[in-house]
């Protein structure tokens, strides 16, 4: 796993409900509604040291399959 999904699942998503978060080596650095912005914020955070990880946070009722 990387140091940024571990973060995540550890993050306290309430206050990002509905919208797309951004992390960089473990680190948030974006979070907005709109994808876009989120991974170019995410993409400059990182530079080429990091893969940009970005989820959308989803309210606890939604399964993913």
């Amino acid at each position: 796993m990387s140091r940024s999904y571990e973060a995540f699942m550890r993050l306290d998503t309430s206050r990002y409900l509905g919208e797309f978060v951004g992390m960089c080596d473990g680190k948030l650095v974006a979070h907005s509604k709109s994808f876009d912005e989120v991974y170019e914020a995410t993409k400059k955070a990182c530079g080429s040291r990091y893969v940009p990880f970005i989820s959308q946070v989803l309210p606890a009722e939604c399964v993913i399959v």
